[in-house]
């Protein structure tokens, strides 16, 4: 008798085009949703609350003088220059705007950005548009996310230049020269927005660098090809711009700027600053790693012990690696620094008890992902480009605090800098991040973003 031959399972590829449509539904909703948020608090939100007078003023002279070296010279902001040229190009093209006016522009041109991506998604498959709807909801409920976008201040077009540039780059696949040389610049362009992106051009040298090293044992010199050549000066070509501010000012902080404000940046070594930013990470990540760790899996019980005695001594010596000593007193660096301010007053007991809070979910998120971390990098399988960009940005944007110096605060909401690529992070290390406790994590930096902004902007 002749045995039965079962035919393997076809994928359906309706339910795969369906699952496609609706990933891609649910990024477009949830994009313009919060969006419209915004947009709505861009209105309510009174001018000078939030936002900082200096950061229009300073859009005035490229609006009247154009970009040159003079008005370069003299601009006053440390964080760069090209989110004041954006205000400045829409002050040139419309006379009298307001900073309403500014801020909905930005709410616009995000909008816009969503848009292209939702047509982009087409062109991905289903796994990729469901890591980065995952990715797109963490990023959307950033505790900041709305200060950033409905506020005249320099995180808002920031956003802007990175996410056109991190679209080209996915356009290109990392191998269209035009696309990906247009990333480049972008990408150079959200770096002299803000300078803690500097470590963006770097990072994707990088992912450059392991692909074709990884060609190149395999097929040796004839791996090396003109296209890829190229991509690599399109690299340095895109950090002309910060190298040239560098060499105008005589250094990473323009001279008005020391003549102007008693903070004072530049660079030099300060060995507090990682350690602190690296703490900041694991507080804000804390609620979603921890509602997506398997605590019955094998080794969890080492984490957790690890963790909580390093907690432990942190809390009964109470060491604060919120607050950097050099910093300016009179300055707070976000809700963190407050929370252990109003336990300092509350007496040495609550507030030895409060930091043990604090550092234990810092430390249990942190150790966690380590953990995850070093798991990867044993397996060697580095063939998810954004997951290696977005663990060497990360690294090196922690790193790059070392050469941070001054009396100037880390504040809580740089955080905004290495947020999108933790999401890849944590969605890549955690497959099934979209679930309900995710979710409700989620809502609650959402309601955390809101009222951040509405306690102080909205009266």
């Amino acid at each position: 008798m002749k045995p039965a031959t079962v035919q393997p399972a076809l994928p359906n590829s309706h339910v795969a085009a369906d699952n496609n449509k609706t990933y891609r539904r649910y990024f477009l909703i949830s994009c313009l949703l919060y969006l419209v948020v915004a947009a709505v608090l861009a209105v309510l939100v009174q001018w000078g609350v939030m936002d900082e007078d200096f950061h229009l003023e300073s859009s005035l002279p490229f609006a009247k003088s154009g970009v040159n070296s003079t008005t370069l010279y003299n601009h006053v902001p440390p964080t760069g220059v090209s989110s004041h040229i954006w205000f400045a190009i829409w002050i040139w093209l419309c006379p009298g705007i307001t900073y309403v006016g500014l801020r909905l522009i930005t709410c616009g041109f995000l909008a816009l950005l969503v848009v292209w991506a939702y047509v982009h998604l087409k062109t991905l498959s289903t796994a990729s548009q469901r890591k980065l709807l995952a990715v797109t909801l963490f990023m959307l409920a950033f505790p900041y996310f709305f200060l950033s976008v409905s506020t005249v201040m320099t995180e808002g077009p920031s956003m802007l230049y990175l996410f056109a540039g991190l679209l080209f780059l996915s356009i290109s696949r990392l191998q269209r020269l035009l696309p990906f040389f247009l990333g480049c610049l972008l990408l150079g362009l959200t770096t002299i927005s803000r300078f803690y992106y500097i470590p963006l051009l770097p990072a994707l040298a990088v992912v450059l660098f392991v692909a074709d090293w990884k060609a190149f044992v395999q097929g040796g010199i004839k791996s090396i090809t003109t296209n890829k050549v190229l991509m690599y000066l399109a690299i340095a070509v895109s950090l002309l711009p910060l190298i040239g501010l560098i060499v105008l000012w005589g250094g990473m902080t323009p001279p008005a700027f020391h003549q102007w404000s008693k903070l004072r940046s530049g660079i030099s070594f300060n060995a507090f600053r990682p350690v602190s930013s690296l703490a900041l990470v694991g507080i804000y990540s804390a609620p979603a790693v921890l509602v997506n760790v398997n605590w019955r899996s094998k080794g969890v019980r080492s984490i957790l012990l690890i963790s909580l005695g390093l907690a432990l001594v942190l809390a009964l010596f109470r060491i604060n690696l919120f607050h950097d000593a050099s910093s300016v007193n009179d300055v707070f660096s976000g809700p963190i620094e407050h929370g252990l301010a109003w336990l300092t007053a509350r007496g040495s007991v609550v507030l030895s008890l409060g930091m043990f809070a604090v550092y234990s979910l810092s430390l249990l998120s942190l150790v966690v992902v380590g953990d995850k971390l070093i798991q990867y990098v044993r397996q060697q399988d580095f063939s998810d480009a954004g997951l290696v960009f977005s663990i060497v940005f990360v690294v090196f944007f922690i790193a790059s605090q070392t050469f941070v110096g001054g009396n100037h605060p880390f504040f809580d909401r740089y955080l905004a800098h290495p947020w999108p690529f933790m999401g890849y992070i944590l969605v890549a290390f955690f497959p099934k991040f979209l679930n309900p406790r995710s979710y409700l994590v989620l809502a609650a930096y959402t309601v955390l973003s809101v009222m951040i902004l509405a306690k102080w902007g909205i009266h």
